[in-house]
């Protein structure tokens, strides 16, 4: 099943990376996506969900994907070619979560990441630089937009921040 049209448009992101243009990729559905986002709500990289509006935004890969009910938006890409490939693979993503919707329990609560200062409040705040980041608040910031994972954080294996880390598991779970 196709979930997403093979045109699509490409629109100047706001930013441009060491001054070189940045562009997000507009794909249209091909039938209304709406089915779709709660099997993806409980298996995606979720940031944000609501399925009254019905909206879903989930990572990717190092991408970050909008999904609305005859849209998909893909952020950050360089070029056409590079547009097309990441289309491909989101279109691949979305037929493996829909041929695997029997397996899937569909969660249908809406769903945020919390803000960053949340997060940082139950980290251990080393600043140790073990997880890729100069600091815990600047992982924090990572955390609360899906753009980390909490596994990179080693400190909190260690007995005495654990407790913290169950915390921070459920919070980032919702």
């Amino acid at each position: 099943m196709a979930f997403l049209r093979d045109d699509f448009r490409l629109e100047q992101a706001s930013c441009k990376v060491e001054s070189v243009p940045r562009y997000k990729i507009l794909i249209p559905a091909e039938e209304d996506l709406s089915e779709l986002m709660p099997y993806l709500n409980a298996v995606a990289r979720v940031v944000f969900y609501d399925p009254e509006e019905p909206v879903i935004v989930f990572r990717l890969d190092e991408k970050k994907v909008a999904l609305r009910p005859f849209l998909a938006q893909l952020a950050e890409v360089g070029n056409i070619e590079e547009g097309r490939l990441w289309r491909e693979k989101l279109e691949k993503y979305l037929e493996e979560v829909w041929a695997r919707r029997e397996e899937i329990s569909p969660r249908h609560q809406p769903r945020t990441l919390p803000p960053a200062l949340e997060i940082y409040k139950l980290l251990p705040q080393t600043n140790c630089g073990q997880c890729g980041e100069a600091t815990c608040l600047a992982f924090a910031a990572k955390l609360s937009t899906g753009e980390a994972d909490l596994s990179a954080c080693p400190v909190l294996k260690e007995e005495k921040f654990a407790e913290a880390g169950k915390k921070l598991s459920a919070l980032l779970e919702g």
